[in-house]
């Protein structure tokens, strides 16, 4: 019967097991910093890690030095093991009274990244640099995508052929793939689909079945994250933008969307895959200055709507319903 003293990386399994909701993407992490946490109590303890080992005094004391080299890390840890700790009292393995050990530990103080969108102009420079190289057609491809559909870069690789459906201009982002695990379709720009279309009739080789991987490695086998970190490590250069990295992109895409009113509040938050409009809000920057200026002016309204009882002032009901009428004629 497990207990307080049962090897800690065997219950981080079983956790696992019981978090079917995780997307496959967040599983994996989650058992990343379980195990990392793991790792450091064996070596700070001298001895192996047990279930006992998650208490307050030994998180806390892991979080602060994580923090030192890692704030990020310290952050998504504290996310594992408050839910990891909060399935120990559920199975009453190890709790406080019923309740979970974590409970009064807090999350760790972490300075918000400053998150931007591409410029115009480091926009259409990353667009052109990325179709340089052996593969670039294929790279081109997936910066357009990133750009159009504003994917995250695990449903980027996770594409299947049978995902796009040029025709309709739909990109199909699958439950398992989604960070959100909820299915999604996303509408495509036709500037995407033409790049799609010319990467599959002209670039693209190999297995052609619905179920084959969209883009893929000179072997022929889907990419991984990591690949795609590979290729923006290279586009940092090509384009001396330092700060680039796939996520930008999705920022791009929402902002984009926003200023070219390509749809509703709303419509953004489903295509992107969010369960909050704070999250779209939160994807979406202002737009360029020089945009706002020609925007029209706050008082283009009130303007209207004097105009508006003016007109009516001096005409009367029946012209009023003859220039309305003629109007709609």
């Amino acid at each position: 019967m497990r207990g307080e003293s049962t090897p800690l990386r065997e219950v981080i399994e079983s956790f696992l097991m019981h978090r079917h909701d995780l997307s496959p993407a967040s599983a994996v992490n989650y058992r990343h910093w379980l195990m990392r946490f793991d790792r450091w109590c064996t070596t700070t303890l001298g001895r192996q890690a047990v279930v006992g080992d998650v208490e307050p005094g030994t998180v806390d004391a892991y979080l602060a030095e994580l923090r030192l080299t890692s704030p990020d890390g310290a952050n998504s840890t504290w996310v594992a093991l408050r839910s990891f700790a909060g399935f120990l009292a559920e199975l009453r393995i190890h709790h406080d009274h019923g309740e979970s050990v974590l409970r009064v530990v807090r999350r760790p103080k972490v300075k918000d990244k400053h998150r931007r969108a591409l410029s115009d102009a480091e926009m259409w420079r990353v667009i052109e640099v990325s179709g340089e190289g052996e593969q670039g057609g294929r790279d081109r491809a997936m910066i357009w995508t990133l750009l159009g559909a504003g994917l995250r870069r695990g449903e980027l690789v996770g594409l299947q052929l049978g995902d796009v459906n040029l025709a309709e201009r739909l990109i199909h982002v699958r439950a398992g793939t989604s960070k959100s695990i909820h299915a999604r379709d996303v509408a495509i720009p036709v500037e995407l689909v033409k790049e799609l279309d010319h990467y599959k009739a002209d670039v693209r080789l190999g297995d052609t079945s619905e179920n084959a991987p969209l883009f893929m490695n000179r072997h022929g086998e889907a990419l991984t994250g990591n690949a795609i970190r590979l290729l923006f490590d290279r586009l940092k250069v090509r384009t001396g933008i330092r700060d680039l990295c796939a996520h930008m992109l999705r920022h791009t895409w929402a902002t984009n969307y926003n200023r070219s009113g390509s749809g509703s509040r709303f419509d953004l938050q489903v295509e992107g895959g969010w369960n909050s409009a704070r999250m779209a809000d939160r994807y979406c920057k202002v737009r360029p200055v020089d945009e706002r200026r020609r925007a029209p002016s706050v008082f283009t309204a009130s303007h209207r709507a004097l105009a508006e009882k003016r007109f009516a002032e001096k005409r009367s009901p029946q012209q009023i319903s003859a220039l309305r009428t003629t109007h709609i004629a």
